[in-house]
């Protein structure tokens, strides 16, 4: 063959090999992070109140230094009256009391910035609190020299309906809490709109007076110095003009003795409306706006839905909407559902329907679902950090999972959580308490979270004496802490870690498993093996990972094992053994250019450049 052809071969098996690991520029800056969520009444209490608060957090942030995490993201500390812990915002432009003050807050995000980190907060769109002066003012009356009478979602009784007018409801919609979305208001003599709680009224995205106040109230934030902004529950914004009925759900079995629960509709009036997305778009603007280097405004939206009803929020090429919608899936695996096949499922569905360059993400809790130790046990959670800080794109990990913090338990008497109150019937069910209870930073008193003499907001997990805290895992070099640790910095450091790259090795009811694809030069690459069975498994990656694309060799060496136990470990890549709950990331040296994957490409130069008469013979005649 002569030299030049060797040339064109060699280029061709270069240009074959997977994309190189990205150079994130300043505007991707979120797909190289691990963003954190803190439930600031969770995390550090600074007053001895038994409430955390935004100068407790601020004396925990070279913690994230510490274990790797760049980004943190708080759930509301706005002004609320707290029916929905600050979900139910009386002004969107202040501090909680209960938090601390505005001052606070900025001597949080400057001590944020100074170490480095990012910092991202709820914005809360859908609805405000009823204690918000605009509803104050929105419910006194329906006169047209009232400029409030349209900033919220008002509806006369229902035409028809014989019984007194608080009675005659327009619909028969239902909360996302339980019951009718719909609460009689006598001064208007008319019924407003709550998608969530009565305590949450939803304001009126077709009066352009709230897109304007709601964009300025981004820009408020921004100006504050704010990174980024996860859009709560976006997908309620809109309703239906008609306000006709909702589909009955027929796969909704009522439980006897419980109010209509939002699951016995079929939402087609209420939720996902086209119209969100122009709303979506609009603020993308804004986001722009106030995005020049080394600062770019991240957005992220949130809304419980199918995959294929979430892609949509990443817009497209020529309008972008959301850097990326959180993606549930994994969050929806429980013990009685856990498996290598259901982990491929929730993988696969996000991956294969991804819209071209957008980037994926990943979430397996938060303060809305049951913690990993409990849907799955404690047996997995590490496997499931390992899944879901190695999985291609961004993870998101809730407060206290980096240590396998476990959900309390409250009786009714004591419970917090409106979800569960309003449900008295089956309260368990519904609470979302369990995942909120403080963090545990020690074995001292209410773990370290707070010097209350008396009880803090929620009661502390006991086990934070027996090793479930920071202080104890972060000098133990095989705890949960040191794992999060390490994964952490593989991010980081390894450009496999990187790419979109994903791969599928073996895959069944017991072991998920996957390839990470290394794009650089060292060639350096990793196979993550997850057994999600009761049992060990011994299995032949080597066979299950050869394509003609690259060449696995026959070893590869343990860089982390889920019980930090194996680390440095030879192994076979045709018998490698997993325990039952067991994860394993395993380096393995590949190389490209085996012989199927470049023979064709150079027959076809050959045959293409023989016909140009370009191959060069006098300038190369050296032939092997």
């Amino acid at each position: 063959m002569h030299f030049g052809v060797i040339l064109v071969c060699l280029l061709i098996t270069v240009v074959a090999q997977p994309t190189m690991a990205a150079k994130f520029t300043w505007r991707e800056w979120w797909k190289n992070t691990i963003v954190y969520q803190i439930y600031p009444r969770s995390f550090q209490d600074s007053d001895g109140d038994g409430v955390g608060d935004l100068k407790g957090i601020t004396s925990r942030l070279k913690y994230f230094n510490q274990i790797g995490v760049d980004t943190i993201w708080l759930s509301p500390v706005y002004t609320s009256p707290m029916a929905d812990f600050g979900y139910d915002v009386a002004d969107f432009k202040d501090i909680d009391p209960i938090f601390g003050t505005i001052a606070d807050f900025d001597d949080l995000i400057d001590t944020a910035h100074n170490l480095g980190l990012k910092l991202m907060m709820d914005f809360v769109p859908n609805h405000s609190s009823e204690e918000h002066e605009w509803f104050l003012q929105s419910k006194e009356n329906n006169d047209t020299n009232n400029p409030y009478r349209d900033y919220y979602v008002w509806k006369d009784p229902k035409i028809g309906c014989n019984d007194p007018p608080e009675k005659c409801v327009p619909n028969n919609w239902v909360s996302v809490f339980g019951g009718s979305v719909w609460e009689w208001e006598p001064k208007r003599k008319q019924f407003y709109l709550h998608q969530f709680l009565k305590e949450q009224p939803d304001l009126n995205y077709n009066n352009p007076e709230v897109h304007r106040e709601m964009k300025e109230v981004i820009k408020f934030w921004f100006e504050k110095g704010v990174d980024g902004l996860r859009v709560d529950a976006i997908r309620h914004m809109y309703e239906d003009q008609d306000m006709e009925d909702e589909p009955i759900n027929p796969e909704y079995t009522p439980v006897p003795g419980e109010r209509p629960q939002y699951d016995s509709l079929i939402h087609t009036k209420t939720a996902d409306l086209p119209e969100l997305h122009d709303v979506i778009k609009d603020w993308r603007g804004i986001f722009e706006d106030f995005s020049s280097e080394p600062n770019y405004r991240f957005m992220v939206t949130e809304s419980y839905d199918t995959h294929r009803a979430l892609l949509p929020y990443y817009g497209t090429p020529n309008q972008p909407e959301a850097d990326y919608p959180f993606n549930f899936g994994l969050t929806e695996l429980t013990n009685e559902s856990l498996s290598g096949k259901e982990i491929h499922n929730k993988v696969q569905d996000w991956m294969k329907d991804l819209p071209g360059g957008k980037w994926p993400n990943w979430v397996i809790g938060n303060h809305d679902t049951a913690r990993i130790t409990e849907r799955l046990g404690i047996k997995y959670a590490r496997a499931m950090n390992i899944l879901n800080l190695l999985l291609p794109g961004t993870p998101t990990t809730y407060y206290g999972e980096e240590i396998a913090m476990e959900g309390i338990w409250v009786p009714y008497n004591e419970t917090q959580d409106p979800y569960a109150i309003n449900n008295p019937n089956h309260w368990e069910e519904y609470t979302r308490d369990p995942e909120r209870s403080p963090m545990q930073w020690d074995d001292t008193p209410h773990a370290g979270f707070s010097t209350t003499n008396g009880k803090t907001w929620l009661p502390v997990n006991d086990n934070y004496l027996t090793g479930v805290n920071v202080a104890d895992q972060i000098t133990n070099q095989k705890s949960s802490l040191a794992l999060f640790k390490t994964l952490a910095n593989l991010r980081k450091t390894e450009s496999s870690f990187q790419t979109n790259h994903l791969k599928y090795a073996i895959v069944n009811e017991q072991i998920f498993s996957f390839f990470r694809l290394s794009g650089d030069s060292t060639l350096l690459s990793f196979l993550v093996i997850v057994n999600t069975g009761d049992s060990p498994s011994t299995d032949d990656y080597q066979t299950a990972l050869m394509n003609d694309d690259f060449v696995v060799p026959g070893f590869g060496v343990v860089e982390v094992s889920s019980g930090m136990d194996r680390n440095g470990d030879s192994v076979e890549l045709n018998k490698i053994s997993v325990a039952s709950g067991e994860a394993l990331v395993v380096k393995v040296q590949v190389s490209f250019g085996n012989k199927a994957s470049v023979t064709m490409p150079c027959i076809i130069v050959i045959a293409i450049m023989a016909m140009m008469g370009v191959i060069l013979q006098d300038f190369f005649p050296l032939q092997i």
